[in-house]
């Protein structure tokens, strides 16, 4: 163990009583524990280019007094039970703080802001958990990714020890590029993509590229929208503009006087009310944002998974001038834990854009990216999506068939694609919140907005007072319909 000592040979003491001092108020201070061991007279001497006497006497000290102890052939400890002394010193050192006095710790943090409700302890979840964005667990391509890591491992030759481009790994952006242009509609070189840890940090990295620094910046969100953006801006000083949903998507129409520089859309599966936004709104959309200047970040979220009717181009696909800043992540494809999300950029955003992931984490996990390489070029992602897409498709229809058998005259919304649908509970079903605690009785977990991730705004809350969503994609079919039949049982005694 090297220890934090300074000796001051300036100092008036003798440079045992300066050690044995210093020694003696890590122990009390808890820095050293019992049972920790401490270098030998030798090594602590070498490091503190003194004479081994002078740590010699020190520990004689300390040993004489029962601070530490040394054990044969194992070195020396600090004792397991301090001297009476070393306990009346921590207790007039605690006492010496008055009660209700605020201990002063510095300057206050500057940073307020609030986290999206995203992670639960496994062992509080319920048994049949309905939260939203979850892979099923036995979706994940366990005998690839061994492969692909043991490959490039054996061959990586100092890849691991390097800095590498902040902008991510040049083979996953170009197979990222590649990827989009085939399944997304979006003409993008390899060099406009940056790799960043899942859509929360290309969120981070695009407001310190257009909020920080300014004063009374404005950003439009859909209301309902997703809480991790909506927090994300407001942490920034962004003031938030809401901007209504139906079933065609965003309300295009209500941007007209806003003069802000940021529109943030989910438009492939609208979080959280499912709905896809139209051609003829995005069309809008971009006619927009061409006539004002301003830019829309679109959130490509559950784009992956799309179950009646063809796909739709992405906004992006569609955008011939540069005004869409284009979002995707490999957290509901392949899961959450492996943090890599990706931003693709018009050309004349790609300096400033650079110099801050830079300054954010210089760059992502080298082998989860070359392994997510792989997948792509070797069309593995693309079997896998449609082996789970298969999968998800059928437990989406469990659940529209078991909400339809015991909870007639529901609605639920979104199940054109995605991970997720939301539930608008019929008349004479308790309020959101309550459903949630009857549910929780027989171990069945479901959401109203604010527990999954969403966030409305206004007075006139149109969603939150009736509705709630449900990510299906976790749970077998016969799971899900065992969770409604529980709950349908519950409520019908209450």
């Amino acid at each position: 163990m090297e220890l934090l000592i300074d000796v001051d040979r300036s100092d008036g003491r003798p440079l045992q009583t300066q050690l044995y001092e210093t020694l003696r108020q890590l122990i009390l201070s808890g820095s050293l524990k019992a049972g920790d061991r401490l270098p030998s007279s030798r090594n602590l001497a070498d490091q503190l280019y003194i004479a081994r006497n002078t740590v010699t006497l020190a520990y004689d000290r300390l040993a004489a007094e029962d601070y530490i102890a040394a054990r044969p052939k194992s070195g020396i400890f600090v004792n397991d039970r301090l001297p009476d002394a070393a306990v009346l010193v921590r207790s007039r050192q605690t006492a010496s703080i008055g009660k209700g006095q605020r201990v002063r710790l510095g300057a206050n943090p500057s940073f307020t802001g609030r986290a999206p409700m995203l992670w639960t302890d496994r062992a509080q979840r319920p048994k049949f958990d309905f939260f939203v964005g979850r892979p099923h667990p036995d979706s994940f391509p366990t005998s690839f990714w061994k492969r692909s890591v043991a490959r490039h491992l054996s061959y990586a030759r100092g890849t691991q020890t390097e800095y590498g481009d902040p902008r991510g790994l040049p083979a996953l952006r170009e197979a990222i590029a590649n990827h989009l242009r085939a399944t997304r509609g979006i003409e993008a070189h390899a060099d406009q993509i940056i790799v960043t840890s899942g859509i929360q940090g290309a969120l981070n990295l695009l407001a310190r590229v257009f909020l920080s620094g300014r004063d009374q910046s404005s950003v439009a969100i859909e209301n309902p929208a997703y809480q991790g953006a909506a927090f994300l801006f407001n942490s920034y000083g962004a003031r938030l503009r809401p901007i209504e949903v139906d079933e065609f998507g965003l309300i295009v129409s209500q941007l007209e006087d806003f003069g802000g520089s940021l529109v943030y859309v989910t438009p492939s599966h609208q979080f959280p009310t499912g709905y896809t936004m139209s051609l003829d709104r995005r069309l809008h959309l971009l006619d927009w944002a061409y006539r004002t200047g301003a830019y829309v970040i679109e959130d490509d979220y559950d784009s992956d998974f799309r179950y009646d009717g063809p796909p739709l181009t992405a906004l992006a696909g569609l955008d011939r001038r540069g005004a869409v800043i284009y979002l995707g992540t490999f957290s509901k494809s392949i899961g959450a834990s492996i943090r890599i999300g990706y931003a693709v950029l018009p050309r004349h955003l790609l300096d400033q854009a650079r110099i801050v992931k830079s300054l954010l984490d210089n760059g992502a996990p080298w082998l989860e990216q070359a392994v997510i390489a792989d997948f792509l070029n070797e069309g593995a992602f693309i079997r896998h999506l449609r082996r789970i897409r298969r999968s998800y498709m059928s437990s989406r229809d469990a659940l529209t068939e078991a909400v339809a058998r015991h909870f007639p005259e529901s609605l639920l919304s979104g199940g054109e694609g995605g991970m997720h649908m939301m539930w608008t509970l019929p008349p004479g079903m308790p309020q959101p919140a309550d459903v949630q605690q009857f549910a929780a009785l027989c171990d069945v977990g479901l959401y109203p907005l604010s527990a999954a991730a969403a966030y409305e705004q206004g007075n006139r809350k149109r969603f939150t007072e009736r509705s709630l969503v449900v990510g299906y994609t976790a749970l077998s079919d016969a799971e899900i319909d065992e969770a409604m039949s529980r709950l349908a049982r519950k409520l019908s005694r209450h």
